[in-house]
């Protein structure tokens, strides 16, 4: 017994958060365990709203995704910075977006990056509206020493932000169209893209367990049928299926909805 308790103690210190990130650890083989299936009874309330961690610190190498909510107060903490670099992907907006003092609204569908070292935050537009979004960030179980190198010296809030609803071939809700938000050139590795597919022919996979970089799909909407060194499994709409360095896996749609859903690679 005196084992088993100093043994919960150690995973609460390595992981400060553990209360908050309950997810299971991944099981080599169990496919099932690499998948992370929303429910709202299991997030976590806080004084603002909740927050879901799909993938959290001790899962992922180099990476953790949460969906937050926030329905009480306009702003969620002040401008702040930090080595780890965040992007966010709003699931409901309007939201007012700052980043280096500069501040714009974002709306459902939009996207923004924050790099290592940028000031940066979000909050409500007014007290009505309830706003929800997805932080990716680049993390590990430690601490980041010094900020990941950015693309683009004196980048702006327009370098950072993608707006899918502009695009006309995303408009064009009839055919498949995928839009890169972030470029890993920009981003130092991290990339992030975002497609809708109506074909159940189109299979998008790793076949070499050499290739780097660890993969995370996002479903916002459809459901697709996945695949990690051999098993199998089906996932739906705000759900997030994460994919090991060094594994193989593949992801195609199969239900009768077209299927959108992020991408998320670190390298």
């Amino acid at each position: 017994m005196k084992g088993l308790i100093l043994f919960g103690i150690g995973i609460l210190l390595f992981f400060p958060d553990a209360k908050s990130q309950n997810r299971p650890y991944a099981v080599p083989g169990n496919t099932e365990s690499y998948i992370d299936r929303f429910e709202l009874r299991a997030s976590d309330r806080n004084g603002n709203g909740w927050a879901h961690y799909y993938i959290p610190r001790g899962i992922g190498d180099t990476l953790t995704v949460k969906m937050s909510c926030v329905y009480i107060g306009r702003q969620t903490h002040a401008p702040h910075v930090h080595n780890e670099d965040e992007a966010f992907y709003i699931a409901r907006g309007p939201v007012n977006f700052h980043i280096n003092g500069e501040e714009h609204i974002l709306n459902t569908g939009d996207f923004a990056y924050t790099p290592s070292g940028s000031s940066h935050n979000i909050q409500r537009v007014n007290e009505e509206d309830t706003i929800k979004y997805l932080v990716i960030k680049r993390e590990t179980a430690g601490s980041i020493d010094k900020p990941h190198p950015v693309g683009k010296p004196g980048y702006t809030f327009d370098d950072c932000t993608a707006c899918p609803t502009a695009h006309p071939e995303w408009t064009d809700a009839g055919s498949d169209a995928q839009l890169t938000l972030l470029d890993r050139h920009f981003a130092d590795g991290l990339h992030i893209v975002l497609t809708r597919t109506a074909d159940d022919g189109r299979v998008f996979q790793n076949t070499n367990p050499r290739r780097p970089g660890q993969v995370a799909f996002y479903v916002i909407s459809g459901q697709a049928s996945v695949t990690l060194d051999g098993g199998e499994a089906q996932i739906g709409a705000d759900n997030t299926f994460y994919c090991p360095r060094n594994a193989t896996y593949s992801l195609r749609k199969s239900g009768s909805n077209p299927l959108v859903f992020l991408t998320i690679t670190t390298e």
